[in-house]
């Protein structure tokens, strides 16, 4: 590995630090993001997997509502696995240096929490949390059981950690199956790894993360392997293949997600040979790779390659040699963190220039909306609160505590899969709808009438973030399917 000639370490030190007490102020001071809240909902209805992704994300917050519906018992997960992140690169610093583990821990951490996509990723309840955990687990593992294999004395209770960490990356995120298929090219390719396959331990872990998919393979053939179906033809094409419109817009979200300031490291190490770390660079290329050819054919959206900088993000340090590259790495970590948090605290700013932002805009209003609610329903009357989209479904009922707020989007939506329309027939209903999602036919189509009941601006500094209307539906009448 080559010698860093960038700041002391306590230098990083400081740096890391700095970045750790921003994101544990964010992780309470920052809205329920949108996404956050619908997988929130999935642990309140517990099951063996589910329809948008594999169920660890809802097992986390089935654990989280033990703290209560609020912003605590959301990202309480999330804040054990960001230690668990600093952990195990510790437990890697240690492993790479030896007694010197703090001139490679804190460096590590520091470009780490300072890297945006990592920033944004392990401060919110999202499946990349976890993805991101069992990625650095599985790959502090493997160098372990590398290092102890080619020194002639195999220590396989590293490759049965390895297997456990693969088994719960995909688990978290389907995409944590590129964890095992990294691992079998890391051996193959290596010739003093080769051995490996002649022993059985190494076809028992990988059976072991393997049969960690059992609650995904019974939950999809009860209900028609309805996820699978979702994740093959679900993601809406690009309308037109000629276009490189996927392809820049995924490589330009790469540089952003990133830094401009670490690239020139990254590609470094990803061309590097013989040092030792083929495993990470094989997971950073094959994932990056896999979404390049992906985003030929569909929209890729920036976070999806977590598994490659999570992967790679931990052996950059000695390859960024340029205290000027370090320091515009920090700054532009920094400006990033302050516009997420404007962003999503203080004002939308594409609200503020009189453009509009859906994601953005989901984050604000939903107290308001929820006391309106309140305000609306009938006193022990059947019925029940609705929305036009899982995007606003999931906001609307973390603000108000219930579990049952459903979504009647004719799209398919994990709701789907507890709501039961038969048990709710001829019964009113609260639905909630928006500028983004606004109540369609469909939807009010399946009731004897419809009728508006109040209408909320909300504003963020005399600018509207976003229109949400409060309708009365009477008398649900569901489609028969």
């Amino acid at each position: 590995m080559a010698e860093s000639r960038g700041f002391d370490w306590r230098v990083y030190r400081g740096i890391a630090l700095l970045f750790l007490a921003i994101k544990l102020v964010l992780m309470v001071v920052v809205p329920p993001f949108m996404d956050e809240t619908y997988y929130w909902l999935w642990g309140q209805h517990p099951a063996l997997s589910y329809f948008d992704h594999p169920p660890l994300i809802g097992w986390a917050a089935s654990f989280g509502a033990l703290f209560g519906w609020n912003i605590v018992g959301l990202r309480i997960v999330t804040a054990l696995t960001l230690a668990g992140d600093l952990l195990l690169l510790r437990a890697l610093a240690r492993h790479l240096s030896g007694e010197a583990w703090r001139e490679a821990f804190w460096p590590m951490a520091a470009l780490f929490l300072a890297t945006p996509i990592i920033f944004a990723l392990s401060n919110i309840a999202l499946p990349d949390h976890l993805l991101i955990f069992f990625t650095l687990l599985t790959v502090t593992a493997f160098a372990r059981f590398q290092t102890a294999f080619e020194a002639g004395v195999p220590r396989w209770r590293f490759a049965y950690v390895a297997a456990l960490g693969i088994g719960l990356a995909t688990l978290s995120k389907y995409t944590g199956a590129m964890l095992g298929a990294g691992v079998v090219l890391a051996l193959l390719l290596n010739p003093r790894l080769r051995r490996a396959f002649l022993s059985p331990h190494l076809y028992l872990a990988a059976l072991l993360a393997i049969a960690l998919q059992a609650p995904v393979v019974i939950w999809n053939a009860q209900h028609n392997f309805a996820s699978f179906d979702f994740i093959m033809g679900g993601r809406a094409p690009l309308g037109d293949l000629s276009s490189l419109a996927g392809i820049g817009g995924y490589l330009l979200g790469f540089v952003f997600v990133l830094s401009p300031f670490i690239l020139w490291a990254v590609a470094r190490f990803a061309l590097a040979r013989d040092d030792g770390n083929g495993f990470p660079r094989i997971v950073f290329w094959l994932s990056s790779l896999a979404f390049l050819l992906a985003a030929v054919f569909t929209n890729i959206l920036i976070h999806w390659n977590i598994i490659a900088y999570a992967a790679v993000i931990p052996f950059l340090y000695p390859w960024l040699r340029s205290r000027l590259l370090v320091a515009g790495h920090v700054v532009y970590g920094l400006l990033i963190a302050g516009f997420v948090t404007f962003n999503y605290v203080v004002a939308p700013v594409t609200a503020l220039t009189a453009h509009s932002d859906q994601t953005s805009a989901w984050s604000y209003g939903w107290d308001e909306v929820a006391r309106e609610v309140k305000g609306l329903v009938p006193p022990n009357a059947p019925g029940f609160i609705a929305t036009t989209d899982y995007a606003l479904a999931g906001p609307l009922a973390f603000a108000l505590a219930d579990r049952d707020v459903v979504s009647l989007s004719s799209r398919r939506e994990a709701f789907d899969f507890w709501f039961d329309p038969a048990a709710h027939a001829g019964q009113d209903a609260i639905i909630i709808a928006d500028r983004w999602r606004p109540l369609s036919d469909d939807i009010g189509g399946q009731f004897v009438s419809v009728s508006e009941a109040r209408q909320i601006e909300v504003q963020r500094f005399g600018k509207s973030v976003n229109t949400v209307t409060i309708y009365i539906a009477r008398a649900y009448a569901p489609l028969s399917h």
